[in-house]
């Protein structure tokens, strides 16, 4: 199961507590475990073959337990008996927007809808439409109204689950805030939540605005083009947009919006650890301030570093705030200094024109206009890694040809002696399924580094995929570095299955980088792994893939996930300056 499906299992859980009315906190517990790993960019599966569930920030002991049944058997009896317990005609309508379980529950109940009801949500509609649901107690014509509206929004496939990348989030954003600022009254905004902590996958985009006047703010964002105004009140405002996504304000007084910008930043795991500190201190926290436990007085903050600063600690980075031991990083004052976008000093990843037959699709522009941009971008440095040429219909000898004369072009190219930017003349070659790469040897003469990356056959076990990418690591001197190691494709592919502490163990002696690889599908490295390979010095190269110039622009967001694993500058290949880096890569 993928993420997302173990993440939609627990929440079904959480729902079916809460219409038997369980324990609240057992209710707390499965919505906590499911926000947490629906965040995660490692899969859940891996961890648990690498036998590392108890790290998943939010899952107790008692989810990981159930996890375990559910990887080593397919199923989980306890959540079997307690599903048997609710009626499972509830469950399709979580899936429409704002309508809860204890509403959902309602509805199939007085309505009578049958557990093996073809299609639920039409049955809805249907009982909206014929003013069914109206006299049910609780709810009314506006209700019915909302319903429906609802359901054409769900039809539409723009339900909960639907998450996007991080820049068509970013730009979304951006367009509110560009709104935003047009009122003089707005003093300051920032985004808040999984956005601002960089995460792979956003759901909702939430925006904070300081104000004075914040009646006026929010008349003036509900004239943002939107679909439906979801809700409006005296701190905030919900739309949902025309093109199905929510965005969310929030409004804060000057004096404590350094508060509030650190409690819906998040991450739910990390605010927990932080209120646990405080409480060791005597200070309980909140969205408006620090509260001193014995006096009841409230301590507002202007600023996120203000609020910090009033438990002790430095300011962390939202990047960082996953609870993987950032709290306890800063008391001891040992935050790593985190890898920024001004360091990077070369992209070793880019796909140029050049036709070399190659096995997967070719760039958009010339070597001149990717040494255009990286000169534009300051950098030292730039690979030309196109994909090798391919196998099928060619001889070694022919691609041996094609190897030489690309050399020869890029070297003869009248930017070729660039005093800005050096080039380095690389291939990304393919593993194939036996773990031998698609490049007869002769042919590495030809190139200056390889990248080595899976192509196809994604679905190998684990043992035979990590004996395939341990057999490529070894296969030659000049693999340098091994791109985008999963294989994943952001809500569309999983990464394969690898027993990283073989991949570490074979990168670290032949002083291989992983790269994080910056397209925005992709993110890969996860930052989990990210993570696990900067507490074992393995190191790391930071790469766009880019196959137009325009692309590169995206190394920020390879940065973030660089940030969110805890990189410095140090762990980062490609942020040396280029004399340092020609004897790493050349070696």
């Amino acid at each position: 199961m993928m993420n997302l499906q173990i993440a939609q299992l627990l929440r079904k859980m959480a729902a079916a507590y809460l219409i038997l009315n369980e324990n609240r906190f057992k209710i707390i517990a499965y919505e906590r475990a499911a926000d947490s790993i629906e965040h995660l960019t490692s899969e859940v599966k891996d961890l648990w073959d690498d036998g590392k569930l108890d790290q998943i920030p939010g899952v107790g002991e008692a989810i990981t337990k159930h996890l375990n049944d559910l990887f080593s058997t397919g199923k989980v009896r306890h959540f079997d008996e307690i599903m048997k317990k609710v009626p499972q005609a509830i469950f399709p309508l979580l899936l429409v927007p704002g309508i809860g379980p204890k509403k959902a529950y309602t509805l199939v109940k007085e309505l009578k809808i049958k557990d093996d009801e073809d299609d639920v949500i039409a049955e809805i509609e249907f009982c909206a439409k014929t003013h069914q649901i109206a006299p049910i107690e609780g709810f009314g014509e506006k209700s019915e109204i909302d319903i429906l509206e609802a359901i054409a929004t769900y039809k539409k496939g723009q339900i909960k689950e639907n998450r996007m990348e991080l820049p068509v989030a970013d730009a979304i954003a951006q367009d509110v805030i560009l709104h935003l600022k047009k009122l003089a009254s707005v003093e300051a905004v920032d985004i808040l939540g999984s956005l601002r902590r960089q995460v792979a996958t956003i759901g909702d985009i939430d925006i904070a605005v300081v104000t004075r006047k914040p009646a006026e703010v929010i008349e003036h964002f509900i004239t943002f083009p939107h679909q439906r105004l979801i809700e409006q009140g005296p701190t905030g405002a919900s739309l949902l947009l025309h093109n199905g996504r929510q965005v969310d304000l929030r409004i804060q007084k000057p004096d404590s919006y350094g508060a509030m910008l650190q409690y819906f930043t998040g991450s739910k795991n990390h605010n927990i650890k932080l209120r646990s500190y405080g409480l060791t201190l005597g200070k309980s926290l909140n969205e408006h301030g620090i509260k001193d436990v014995k006096t009841g007085s409230i301590r507002s903050f202007h600023t996120e570093e203000a609020f910090y600063r009033g438990l002790g600690l430095p300011w962390i980075p939202p990047e960082l705030r996953e609870d993987k031991g950032e709290v306890e990083a800063s008391v001891v004052g040992k935050l790593p200094k985190l890898v920024e976008v001004g360091d990077i000093k070369g992209d070793l990843h880019l796909h140029s024109n050049y036709d070399l037959k190659p096995s997967h699709d070719l760039g958009a522009d010339p070597l001149e206009v990717y040494l255009d941009k990286a000169s534009a971008l300051e950098y030292e440095y730039i690979g030309l890694s196109d994909h090798n040429p391919k196998i099928s219909g060619q001889t070694s000898q022919q691609i041996v040809d094609i190897m030489k004369r690309r050399k020869e072009f890029y070297e003869s190219h009248p930017r070729a002696r660039d005093r800005q930017v050096k080039i380095f003349v690389m291939c990304e070659v393919d593993i194939r399924p036996d773990g031998k790469l698609a490049l007869p040897e002769v042919a590495f003469e030809y190139v200056d580094a390889i990248i080595v990356a899976i192509h196809s056959n994604f679905t190998q076990p684990r043992k035979e995929m990590t004996k395939r990418v341990v057999a490529a690591l070894s296969a030659h001197p000049k693999v340098r570095i091994f791109g985008h190691p999963t294989g994943r494709l952001l809500t569309k592919r999983e990464g394969v299955e690898l027993d990283w502490d073989k991949i570490f163990t074979i990168c670290k002696e032949r002083d291989i980088a992983l790269e994080i690889n910056a397209h925005p599908m992709r993110l890969d490295l996860p930052d989990t792994i990210v993570f696990d390979a900067v507490r074992e010095n393995i190191k790391l190269c930071i790469n766009t893939d880019s196959h137009a110039a325009q692309f590169m622009d995206l190394m920020r967001y390879g940065v973030s996930v660089a940030r969110r694993g805890w990189c410095e500058k140090s762990d980062i290949v490609n942020t040396m300056e280029y004399t340092e880096f020609k004897k790493w890569l050349l070696k």
